[in-house]
C-alpha cells in the first residue's frame, strides 16, 4: 500500500515539495524582507549611545555587527543551498532578490545622499 500520488521508491515527497514552489517563494520573500529589516534595526540600535562610546561600548557594537553579519550571510547561503538542493527555482530567485536588493538599495540611497 502506497500513499496516493506517490511511487514505491519514495519520490512522492520530493514531488510535493516541487509543486509547492510558488507558495513557498512568497513566504520566503516575506520572511527575508522582515529578517533584513530586523537585522538592520539591530545594527542601528547597537550604535546608539549617549555621548562618545567608550571601549566597552565599541566592543559591544562590533560584536553586534558581527552577529548581524553572520546571521545575514548564513541565512542567505543556507537558503540558497537548501532551495537549490530541492530545485525550487522560484524560491531561490525570490530568496536571492529579497536578500540582496533591499540592502543594495539602501546603500545606493545612502551613497547618493552623502
Amino acid at each position: 500500500m502506497h500513499e496516493t500520488g506517490t511511487t514505491g521508491d519514495g519520490a512522492g515527497w520530493y514531488q510535493r515539495i516541487r509543486r509547492a514552489d510558488a507558495p513557498v517563494a512568497v513566504l520566503i520573500g516575506v520572511g527575508d524582507v522582515l529578517l533584513c529589516g530586523v537585522l538592520l534595526m539591530l545594527v542601528i540600535a547597537s550604535g546608539i549611545t549617549f555621548g562618545a562610546p567608550d571601549e566597552t561600548q565599541q566592543a559591544e557594537i562590533a560584536a553586534t555587527n558581527r552577529l548581524a553579519e553572520g546571521l545575514y550571510f548564513g541565512w542567505l547561503a543556507g537558503g540558497l543551498l537548501l532551495f537549490g538542493l530541492f530545485r525550487l527555482r522560484r524560491t531561490v530567485l525570490t530568496h536571492l532578490v529579497c536578500m540582496v536588493v533591499p540592502p543594495a538599495a539602501l546603500l545606493a540611497h545612502l551613497a547618493g545622499a552623502g
